[in-house]
């Protein structure tokens, strides 16, 4: 016979997958992202990371500022080990690329100001999948955040009887 658990643990042990949950919804997030991020001379596709607390700081130049340099050979994403925080601390995913507000064509780039939307236009060879400018809002806006993080919950051992979304006009 299984033994049963008393139900003063019920709440530590919901605290606890859900705090697992979290953590593995973002290491998902991280592979998901290395693997659809452009990558060039390697530094944009390896920067992604996974912190606790605070966001990831934009703070790593690119390897080549040659935008017609040899790119360098794509290597398989690697998995984080999910962090394990609090309830409410927040895990944050994020770029730590000097220039990730160009490659995901929310800023002007630093080195020739130029959009990365403006790459497509001038036939140059690019990398994200899928291979357009708005790549990182593909990710968001078709149900590929929620997939990821449906998925890492699912790997700390939650069981949903349905994949949820977010609702039309609200934004991750």
């Amino acid at each position: 016979m299984p033994k049963i658990k008393d139900i003063k643990h019920l709440t530590g042990d919901l605290a606890y997958m859900i705090i697992k949950g979290k953590g593995e919804a973002a290491s998902e997030i991280h592979f998901s992202l290395q693997n659809r991020s452009p990558w060039f001379t390697g530094t944009f596709n390896t920067a992604w990371k996974v912190k606790a607390g605070s966001p990831v700081a934009p703070t790593i130049p690119r390897k080549d500022n040659n935008i017609d340099a040899q790119k360098t050979s794509r290597k398989a994403p690697s998995r984080t080990n999910p962090i394990v925080t609090s309830l409410t601390k927040a895990i944050y995913v994020g770029n730590k690329a000097e220039y990730a507000g160009f490659v995901i064509n929310a800023m002007r780039s630093p080195y020739d100001g130029k959009m990365y939307e403006d790459l497509f236009a001038e036939k140059r060879k690019t990398t994200p999948k899928p291979n357009v400018p708005f790549w990182y809002y593909v990710y968001l806006q078709n149900n590929f955040l929620e997939k990821d993080i449906n998925k890492g919950f699912q790997i700390a051992g939650f069981k949903p009887k349905r994949n949820y979304t977010m609702h039309k006009g609200t934004s991750a």
